[in-house]
């Protein structure tokens, strides 16, 4: 009779530490994993644009002999006619040869600042820099030194520097659209999105049609939180050139900072369609259509990206990726899960060694939905070779171990994963289910309490605990 009372509380007991334990295992630490996934795409998305470099044109001006200009002497006239031709088939290289040869104190201002427009145009910054610098000694507000040198601290990102020659050719007068432009880019690279919008709206005044200045007015609008002057621009421009798939970024990055998620979406998807081989593209659809419940097609997106992926790229797509196959996992879409890792496989030596091990987890349990605990056992052997502290695979191999009811080897895996603290709950409720296997039930009792002692907000287990204190006390 006593046999039989036991049994009696017995039963829904096991049954609930069953549905318990099972909730948490099969999934192997899902708690954790789930909670990555919300917070990989449940969380604001931002469309990343960097401010495009401007390709200023740089002019090569080698008329020198005008009147508001300074003069070369007539000793270097001979020279000037030399390179004449060079200059205007473009030969700068061979011009800046033909440099090397004279000594840049014995040469005039005019000279000097030819040497240093070709040493520019050539990319040898350095020796362009000290011709630039003697001109200025000579000439301190010669206007086209100061532009040459704002250009050539600009291509090295001295942008200080930069400032400071532009704003004094600015005061010199040469207060152009380009000079305004290239002052805003620098407040962008500062991150001063006012200041930036002042200048580029200066630059339109006097270029209103150029579609560089005004792709730049947008970007500092964007960053500077003025979205309603940011879309009112954006209409126009799109107006314009609809078919520009950066102008539909721009649009859906302005939609998610108003959190309108279902139209970012759809400025996105155009922009697919625009450039549908666009990995960046496909990879924020992708992590939106995943916020958005759309998860067939943030899939299909994914294994679009694996396909066309760079191989600067790569590293980037199966990161995104492995975090979509946590999220897919916990949500128990194991189909989708399957048709994702399957074209992800390859790319995964790309991956660090502690997410190689992470994406041979998420294999084990795609094999274990499948019921292949062989497959399974090697992909998660493999991925504790890389990480013997990886809690998902512990936890995996010590559900696999308890269906097959080697309860030994599960025991010790569930002793592994309590000493990790995102995994300690399920370590300690699967060490409970084993003793009450073993019919051990001050050991299951024990580690419910340290369960719900560590996890106070977990009141269903305080059923389960009443339960096996008044098997203990009936066992005396």
């Amino acid at each position: 009779m006593k046999n039989m009372n036991i049994f009696k509380t017995l039963k829904p007991l096991t049954s609930a530490l069953l549905t318990t334990v099972m909730c948490s295992l099969p999934l192997l630490g899902v708690t954790s994993v789930q909670a990555s996934a919300a917070s990989d795409t449940n969380a604001p998305l931002k469309v990343t644009l960097s401010p495009s470099d401007p390709t200023w044109q740089l002019a090569i001006n080698n008329k020198l002999l005008g009147p508001t200009e300074v003069l070369i002497e007539p000793t270097e006239r001979g020279f000037a006619r030399q390179v004449q031709p060079l200059l205007q088939a473009g030969n700068y290289s061979e011009v800046a040869a033909l440099f090397k040869g004279r000594d840049i104190n014995q040469d005039s201002t005019a000279l000097n600042l030819l040497r240093a427009q070709v040493l520019l145009s050539t990319k040898d910054f350095n020796n362009a820099e000290l011709a630039y610098l003697a001109c200025l000694k000579a000439s301190p507000d010669l206007v086209k030194a100061h532009q040459g040198l704002s250009l050539l601290y600009m291509q090295q990102a001295k942008y200080d520097k930069a400032q400071t020659h532009l704003v004094h050719s600015i005061e010199l007068g040469q207060a152009d659209a380009q000079s305004y432009a290239q002052l805003a880019y620098i407040h962008v690279q500062h991150s001063q999105p006012w200041s930036a919008v002042a200048a580029y709206r200066q630059a339109l005044m006097l270029a209103p049609e150029t579609s560089q200045y005004q792709q730049g007015l947008l970007f500092a609008l964007i960053e500077s939180g003025d979205l309603s002057q940011a879309n009112a621009l954006l209409k126009e421009l799109l107006n314009k050139s609809p078919d520009k798939a950066e102008l539909w970024l721009q649009r859906a990055q302005i939609a998610l900072q108003l959190d309108h998620k279902k139209q970012a979406l759809a400025a996105i998807e155009v922009a697919l369609k625009l450039n549908p081989k666009d990995t960046s593209n496909q990879l924020l659809a992708a992590q939106l259509h995943l916020s958005e419940g759309s998860t067939e097609r943030a899939v299909s997106l994914l294994k679009q990206g694996l396909k066309h992926a760079t191989k600067q790229q790569q590293v980037e797509v199966i990161n995104t990726t492995v975090q979509t196959l946590g999220w897919l996992v916990s949500q128990q879409k194991w189909d989708l899960a399957k048709n994702l890792i399957g074209s992800a496989k390859r790319l995964t030596k790309q991956l660090p060694r502690d997410e190689q091990a992470q994406f041979s987890v998420y294999s084990a349990q795609i094999a274990m939905q499948q019921g292949n605990t062989k497959r399974a056992l090697k992909s998660l052997n493999n991925a504790l070779k890389i990480n013997p502290n990886l809690g998902d695979a512990l936890l995996s191999l010590a559900s696999i171990y308890r269906s097959k009811s080697q309860l030994t080897q599960a025991k010790l895996m569930y002793v592994r994963a309590q000493a990790l603290p995102d995994y300690q709950l399920s370590a300690w409720l699967g060490l409970s289910q084993i003793a009450i296997d073993s019919k051990d039930y001050p050991s299951a009792l024990k580690h419910l309490r340290k369960a719900l002692q560590a996890n106070p907000q977990r009141q269903d287990l305080i059923t389960n605990i009443r339960a096996l204190e008044n098997i203990v006390r009936q066992e005396g």
